[in-house]
């Protein structure tokens, strides 16, 4: 999204450009190469993150090789706190570090200032060949974030799962003022609430319905319920302008009540996904987060009673996990009225407090740097990395081998995503030792 929103800033000083969402668009390497070889850029810039670090690297050195003249730029939280590593790649010319569309669009300009004047970025100093880290850039203001161009982008690709509506997101706020241990947000973004104004947001909402006939939305914060009078307002314009759409958003337990998820739900809701993390209170002091097991089941039987979907995200590992919190987590999510349920590796992604924790106590398995949610990689006293990845496996055969559960799944779904359910069925099955 960050592609498109910079594009939204480059298309207005009048750069021909292209943006290529390659996951989405199914590009292979051979592909990608042709379409460099043939556009020849000034510029490519791409993002990166923690798991698909060197697996990214290598197409940025598919990019360098079919047009060796071009500028080349990585962003993303794990380049943003780890720049020197990045640089350490020959196709990888300059890093920018945290928001990124700013210093982008800074970059790209026609009279190019010597990169120890451009904040924001880190390089390689062209005669040492040294390393060089710019003091940081200032946030964009709320009211010059731009909405996303997302004419430069194949947005028919983009699709619920189950549902197959198309979709797409939006993003109202950015910054986040809490202190989870585990989350890149406040790296990249900062701790400050920068909420756009709603008629723009509402605005951008309404372009979108009318140039790409979509009517589903994520609507994308860290958490967007940080902010209940900004949510409220939101609700509020949505209603009055008659938008007939339906959205999901994040939220925490404690930002919401009756009243905001009424007003919600009204304007569109239909569902809404909760950062759980743990069944144990002691687990979830220990993150910083500052909720409780007590305040997970207020939000999601609430939320349940108003008729509104649920989906909760638990992370398995973290700091002062054992396997009987593990088992106290598992028992939460069969408990609660959730109609999904995901099950997350603690990853120490790097410029997280987790990740100096890890790294100063020894936990990193074989000493892991690229590592996903998907597998566990810190070992923590009495509870190893195998036995976090085992009981992930069982926590989704529990939650999800109950009849209840899978026809929560089903229900969601539309007809012609039945055959895939079953056909994905199997390999669930294989990963997680459920009998079928």
């Amino acid at each position: 999204m960050t592609l498109a929103t910079a594009a939204a800033f480059l298309e207005k000083d009048r750069h021909v450009l292209k943006v290529v969402d390659c996951p989405a668009v199914k590009w292979d390497q051979k592909r990608l190469e042709t379409e460099i070889r043939t556009f020849q850029p000034h510029f490519a810039f791409w993002n990166t993150a923690t798991p698909t670090f060197k697996s990214d690297l290598r197409l940025g050195a598919i990019v360098k090789a079919a047009s060796p003249n071009a500028l080349t730029g990585v962003m993303g939280t794990h380049v943003s706190a780890l720049p020197e590593e990045a640089l350490g790649h020959p196709c990888v010319d300059m890093v920018i570090q945290r928001e990124p569309e700013g210093t982008i669009r800074e970059i790209c300009e026609e009279n190019l200032r010597a990169w120890k004047d451009i904040p924001g970025i880190a390089y390689r100093d062209s005669r040492s060949h040294g390393f060089c880290q710019n003091p940081a850039r200032e946030f964009l203001q709320p009211e010059v974030i731009p909405a996303p161009a997302w004419r430069h982008m194949d947005t028919d690709v983009y699709r619920l799962p189950l549902k197959g509506s198309k979709f797409l997101i939006v993003a109202p706020i950015r910054g986040c003022p809490f202190p989870c241990s585990f989350c890149t947000g406040p790296l990249y973004y900062g701790r400050k609430l920068r909420k756009r104004p709603v008629v723009n947001v509402v605005d951008e909402i309404r372009h979108n319905m009318k140039q790409y006939q979509v009517k589903n939305f994520f609507i994308w914060a860290d958490t967007f319920t940080a902010d209940r009078a900004y949510v409220k307002s939101f609700s509020r314009e949505i209603i009055e302008n008659r938008l007939s759409i339906r959205w999901t958003c994040n939220s925490r337990v404690d930002t919401i009540d009756r009243e905001i998820l009424t007003i919600m739900k009204e304007a569109g809701l239909w569902m809404i996904s909760f950062g759980l993390e743990s069944g144990n209170d002691n687990v979830l002091k220990e993150t910083g987060k500052g909720i409780s097991v007590s305040d997970s089941r207020k939000a999601i039987w609430l939320a349940h009673s108003l008729g509104l979907k649920t989906s909760g995200h638990f992370v398995l590992g973290l700091p002062g996990e054992t396997e009987k919190s593990m088992e106290e987590t598992l028992s939460l999510a069969l408990e609660l009225p959730l109609d999904t349920a995901q099950f997350y590796a603690a990853s120490p992604f790097p410029g997280t407090r987790l990740y100096e924790q890890a790294t100063k106590s020894g936990w990193l398995q074989g000493g892991a740097c690229l590592f996903s949610q998907d597998q566990a990689v810190l070992n923590l006293p009495g509870l190893a990395a195998e036995k976090v990845d085992h009981f992930r496996r069982f926590a989704y055969r529990k939650f999800y081998g109950r009849p209840k559960a899978f026809w929560n799944v089903v229900s969601m779904a539309r007809p012609a995503a039945l055959g895939a359910i079953l056909k994905n069925l199997k390999q669930f099955s294989l990963w997680t030792n459920l009998r079928v």
